[in-house]
């Protein structure tokens, strides 16, 4: 079976004392979801991860936050024509990551919409159960560091 390996984060600011999500939507998939990619030659999990956040959303200055590290592992069959329909194994891990500055240019031919969302909101776009898990151990992991 094909293997994919890509690394991302949910990434997140505090508005009004509560944290905010920023989503990408793909144009590929048609689904909401935390920004990631595939990790390229040379780079470290957390490198691709930046990357990745700043092609995705042009948000250029991140800080990631504590150790958190979630892994996802899933199988897609029959729905990418470059593995000729192949199932294949995708892996990914995230990291929390709190933005410094504001999205600005993002890839166009990746992504057609980035956004910020609260949490009940973020919870509601997201279409798989993983990632809906995956953004509430982010939450605790951001009430714990931020104190809120």
């Amino acid at each position: 079976m094909l293997k994919e390996f890509s690394c991302g984060a949910v990434v997140y600011k505090v508005e009004s004392g509560q944290p905010v999500f920023l989503l990408v939507f793909s144009k590929r998939n048609g689904n909401w979801g935390f920004p990631k990619g595939h990790i390229e030659s040379g780079e470290t999990e957390k490198s691709a991860a930046k990357r990745e956040i700043f092609e995705e959303t042009g948000i250029s200055e991140i800080e990631f936050v504590g150790n958190f590290r979630a892994e996802d592992t899933y199988i897609i069959s029959g729905a990418l024509k470059e593995t000729k329909d192949k199932p294949v194994e995708k892996h990914s891990v995230y990291f929390l990551a709190k933005a410094l500055i504001e999205t600005e240019k993002y890839d166009v031919n990746e992504i057609s919409e980035v956004a910020w969302f609260n949490k009940a909101d973020a919870k509601n776009k997201l279409s798989f159960e993983n990632q809906k898990k995956m953004l509430e151990l982010a939450n605790e992991a951001i009430i714990k560091t931020e104190g809120i």
